[in-house]
This record gives structure tokens, C-alpha cells and sequence, in this order.
């Protein structure tokens, strides 16, 4: 009998791609305002996006490029906990700094992952991740005539999974989004889907750079649907009207009209979680299941069977993860790293 996988990735996936290519240090995922002040402004391409010349209400909040990763996330989790309230409040008034803020922070974020696309080369992914669980798992599974259907649902704005599998001869499609296969001529198994967004999510045509600014309209938080998005991977410093990133932790069911970009893909990814059925395999690796992203979260795990095979991979789970975790399904384990993923899944 055929096995289908269910995968669904946070940050952590990110956080141990970059030290099993060693750049940990120099791309920093964790406090995503600490490298702000080198991030070019699109506009003029001069360094110090997060500034108050550039961000002026992010800044006024107090987001600045040497704050601690504990402040950081803190500020975030306001922004967006603010924003989130804002559109469920509707025409009551809420403050427009923080719905300004989420703008600034929305573009920042796009700019930021492509100043750390930029950094690495596909030598890196080539030839440093010969030892790497996760890579080991996906040529595996991919290949096996045991695996029937491989979707992988990521929160993740950069495309390091993307390239890692183009560069590895993995083939996959990107859901939703014009020109979302890789290699049209090849079979693929795995279906990649970015409810919140994308750096290789594009709108229409590129535009030019004296044109570029932050929208500043208060309800303007969300843009377009699916079919107005193609996925590009070349010339991502391409400027375009629109971005497709929610900041982390938004609550995409609230920021928009049910028939925007993202709530398509939230749509999707939940009836594909329909889908696995008892012996399939779910896992799911570095979520931190915070207290403003839990809706969307929970929509998915209450998707899934109840009897499918649940694998964590998590350095440092929360208690409550787990509470909801074991609350929810027979046959769960957590591992401390991917490592595990390279032996698990022989023929």
C-alpha cells in the first residue's frame, strides 16, 4: 500500500538549513530586524531599510537593528496582534501606527529574504548538504515507489526548499501560482504550499524603482488572488506593485476577503489535510505555535486523521505543543533534530 506525506514547515526547517551550510551566523532568521540597517531600499538600492527615513512608524514603535532577539519578537507579536484586531474590529477606530507598521514590516520582511537569498550561491546547496537529514528524506521519499503524494505546506517567505530541491534534481510543483512547476517535462509527487506568501511570488509586470513605496491606505494589508501571482525564481530585486508576505504570526483569515491570494492557499492546505488517512505520515518541524498564529495552525491538525503517524522534529518543543499534539493523536514522536530523517524511511 502507497504512503502519502503530510509535512509542514516553520522556521526551524530555515534555522537548520543555514547551519548545515554553515552561514547561520551570517543570516539571522531568529531576530528578523537584526541585519536591517544592510538591506538595500529598492528605490535607491542604499543600505538601511529599517530606518526612520524608510520605516517611520516601525521605528517610532521601536524596531531597531541592535535590539535582543526577545524584543524583537515581542514588538512583532504587538504589530501583528494589533493588526489582526484592527480588521476584526472593522470601522471601529484602532490606531494607524500599527497597521502602518505592518505594512512597513510586510515589505521590509520581502526585501530582507531576498538580501539573504543573494548570499547564497547554488554551489553552497550543492556541495554542503551532503550529510543533511532533510535532503536525504526528500530524495528518498520523492523516489520510492512506496510514496504516493508528498505535500509540503511552508511558512517560510525564502525558496532555500525550493532550491534545494531544484538544485538536487527533486521535482515539484508550487500550488496556486502561474508557472508553480519546476520541470513541466518530469514527473513530481511533491505539491509546495505558501499560505503566507512568498519572495517568488510576483505581481504583473515589474515596475520602476522611482515608482516603489510602502502603501500607507489602512485596510490595504492583503493584495490580489492566486491567479494574479506567478512564481519566478530569477530576478527577485524585481520590483512589483504588490507583495505576497504575511508578517509572522498573521492571521490571514482576518486580514482579508475570503477570496485573496492567501486565504486560497489556507483553503487548499486545509483540504489537503482531508486527504491523509490513517498509515499516512505527518511531520511537522519548527512551528512555534505562538499565540497569535494558533487559528491557522489548528485548522490543519484538526484536519488530520487522528490515526496518522505524527513525527516532530524539534529541538525544544513547547509544553503546550505538545499538549495539543498528544490531545489530538494516537501516535506521535518527537526527535531532537533531522538527522533521524536520513535513516527512517529505507526501502
Amino acid at each position: 500500500m502507497k504512503k502519502n506525506y503530510f509535512i509542514v514547515l516553520g522556521n526551524g526547517f530555515t534555522i537548520d538549513f543555514l547551519k548545515n551550510i554553515d552561514v547561520k551566523e551570517e543570516i539571522d532568521v531568529v531576530n528578523l530586524f537584526s541585519q536591517g540597517d544592510q538591506v538595500p531600499f529598492p528605490q535607491d538600492n542604499e543600505p538601511g531599510f529599517l530606518s526612520y527615513k524608510r520605516c517611520p512608524n516601525l521605528w517610532n514603535l521601536g524596531a531597531r537593528a541592535y535590539m535582543d532577539n526577545e524584543s524583537s519578537k515581542s514588538l512583532i507579536d504587538d504589530i501583528i496582534t494589533c493588526a489582526n484586531i484592527a480588521h476584526s474590529a472593522k470601522s471601529r477606530h484602532f490606531n494607524s501606527t500599527f497597521i502602518k507598521a505592518y505594512q512597513e514590516l510586510s515589505t521590509y520582511l520581502k526585501y530582507l529574504f531576498v538580501y539573504y537569498n543573494n548570499k547564497i550561491t547554488n554551489d553552497d546547496i550543492k556541495n554542503k548538504l551532503n550529510n543533511w537529514g532533510w535532503l536525504d528524506f526528500f530524495k528518498r521519499i520523492s523516489d520510492s515507489e512506496k510514496c504516493s503524494n508528498i505535500v509540503i505546506i511552508t511558512y517560510n517567505y525564502d525558496i532555500w526548499l525550493e532550491r534545494i530541491l531544484i538544485n538536487h534534481n527533486i521535482n515539484f510543483e508550487v500550488v496556486g501560482a502561474q508557472g508553480g512547476i519546476y520541470n513541466p517535462e518530469k514527473d513530481y509527487k511533491i505539491k509546495i504550499i505558501k499560505p503566507h506568501g512568498s519572495i517568488s511570488f510576483t505581481y504583473a509586470d515589474p515596475i520602476e524603482p522611482s515608482r516603489f513605496k510602502i502603501s500607507s491606505k489602512e485596510r490595504d494589508l492583503i493584495n490580489g488572488k492566486i491567479e494574479d501571482y506567478t512564481v519566478e525564481y530569477n530576478n527577485l530585486n524585481n520590483i512589483y506593485m504588490f507583495n505576497a508576505i504575511i508578517p509572522p504570526a498573521g492571521d490571514s483569515a482576518r486580514l482579508a476577503p475570503q477570496d485573496n491570494w492567501s486565504s486560497t492557499l489556507r483553503n487548499i492546505a486545509i483540504e489537503e489535510a482531508r486527504n491523509i488517512n490513517y498509515g499516512d505520515e505527518f511531520i511537522m518541524c519548527g512551528l512555534s505555535y505562538g499565540h497569535v498564529d494558533r487559528i491557522e495552525i489548528d485548522s490543519i491538525l484538526t484536519s488530520l486523521n487522528a490515526e496518522v503517524n505524527v513525527k516532530i522534529i524539534n529541538p525544544k518543543p513547547s509544553n503546550t505543543i505538545n499538549a495539543v499534539l498528544n490531545g489530538l493523536f494516537e501516535n506521535t514522536i518527537i526527535y531532537k533534530n533531522s538527522e533521524i530523517l536520513g535513516g527512517l524511511y529505507h526501502e
